[in-house]
């Protein structure tokens, strides 16, 4: 089963192709983004969304990808959203944003979990917003992260594990650059039923996605929206 840590689980949420994205539900103005690709935009964990992380996290699909069995208080996320925000030092966490109309929405969230001693990370996404599931949101998302955990981070592998009936997600993060290298039997759930997990990794010598990081420190912004 995933490698849970004490907040909510956070598993891949299913993408499919890019196309043109819809308007978003939720509006913000200037939010800090530390990335930007594609109208796409990675930022910090915010205080003030923690009732929209956890409306997201207790959507039936979140639940569903995460083979989670049971919902989360208010008060229990609130809670694990300060320990996400006072543990900086072997995790790193993303709010993901959405371009449209000159306004960055927030979508979902994402995080690598990391082991110092073997610079590994474990990598978690979701899209909460409903309208923004099956755009490309998650997959751009994703390709973002890689080149934060190779370029920042400096990982040697980043991995996930994913339910085998998650099709969509698979496809996402095939595209985004990770590949499959097992699978474990029977070791999730899918609608209450045994499932297999599959896993994925990637490696910085593979990686051939944007290198916004570079683009950012340098001053080149070919590569940037």
């Amino acid at each position: 089963m995933l490698g849970l840590d004490s907040c909510p689980a956070e598993r891949g949420e299913a993408e499919h192709e890019s196309t043109d994205f819809l308007e978003p539900t939720i509006e913000t103005t200037a939010p800090d983004l530390w990335l930007t690709h594609d109208g796409v935009g990675l930022g910090p964990l915010r205080v003030d969304l923690a009732e929209t992380y956890w409306r997201w996290e207790n959507s039936l699909p979140v639940m569903a990808g995460y083979a989670r069995q049971t919902p989360e208080s208010l008060t229990e996320r609130t809670a694990g959203l300060e320990a996400q925000l006072e543990g900086s030092a072997d995790q790193t966490r993303f709010t993901i944003y959405r371009h449209h109309d000159d306004t960055w929405a927030p979508v979902g969230m994402t995080s690598l979990l990391t082991d110092d001693r073997y610079r590994t990370g474990e990598f978690f996404i979701y899209i909460g917003e409903p309208d923004h599931r099956g755009h490309g949101t998650g997959t751009i998302a994703t390709t973002m992260i890689l080149d934060w955990a190779f370029h920042v981070t400096a990982l040697r592998c980043v991995y996930l594990e994913v339910l085998a009936n998650n099709t969509a997600a698979i496809r996402a993060y095939e595209k985004a650059g990770f590949g499959t290298v097992g699978t474990r039997r029977r070791t999730g759930s899918w609608f209450g039923q045994p499932a297999d997990e599959v896993i994925m990794d990637a490696i910085p010598e593979e990686y051939t996605g944007p290198r916004l990081v570079e683009a950012a420190v340098l001053g080149n912004r070919q590569s940037r929206r």
